[in-house]
């Protein structure tokens, strides 16, 4: 059941963020202002394969964290962009491959709680090398890793990859492309009261 905004304004708006806050009533009659909403454009992770068996990734440091992770390419899809075509500029700008064909996986919310975009899982099986980097600012460093399917499988939980919306792309792509089976995972066991 939806909330009713009461009001909305803007705290913060420039390149890097948009927050807002709202003045909320839910519909059992409670106000809960201000809530604070981040506003995104969307963006698209690409789970791109090599004919080795390889998966291709990107190491770029991370100031929120203030270090270097082991990512998915991907980033932004500008306006108006389709996302394959997002999920194919930002692989070549990144990594300097290309792929034939690039296929929409999923799309999920990263925290529907406060933020109001998406992210989009692509794959893309084959990918060539074709080019040089264009990396945007602050993307400096950034450097390009290609490492066998199973060994990025087996390093997840010691966090090979250190983002969780990427560890959950990635087994999306490889479940798409039938390496896994995410089916097989057995449920949680119950935990008593």
């Amino acid at each position: 059941m939806r909330w009713t905004v009461l009001s909305s304004r803007s705290v913060i708006r420039d390149r890097w963020i948009d927050l807002r806050a709202d003045d909320c009533l839910t519909p059992s009659g409670h106000e809960i202002a201000p809530y604070y909403v981040l506003t995104y454009p969307d963006w698209v992770h690409v789970v791109a394969l090599t004919a080795s068996d390889e998966v291709l990734l990107v190491r770029q440091y991370r100031h929120g964290a203030g270090g270097s992770f082991l990512e998915l390419p991907g980033g932004v899809i500008d306006g108006g962009e389709a996302v394959e075509a997002a999920a194919r500029r930002e692989l070549a700008e990144e990594t300097g491959h290309e792929a034939g064909a690039i296929t929409l996986v999923s799309s999920l919310h990263p925290n529907p709680a406060i933020q109001n975009n998406r992210v989009h899982v692509c794959i893309a099986e084959n990918v060539v090398a074709a080019g040089s980097l264009q990396l945007d600012a602050g993307e400096e460093g950034l450097t390009v890793e290609l490492l066998p399917v199973q060994t990025v499988l087996d390093g997840l939980t010691a966090g090979i990859l250190g983002q969780s919306l990427h560890v959950t792309s990635l087994l999306l792509g490889l479940a798409a492309l039938g390496r896994i089976n995410l089916q097989a995972v057995p449920p949680p066991a119950a935990v008593a009261p």
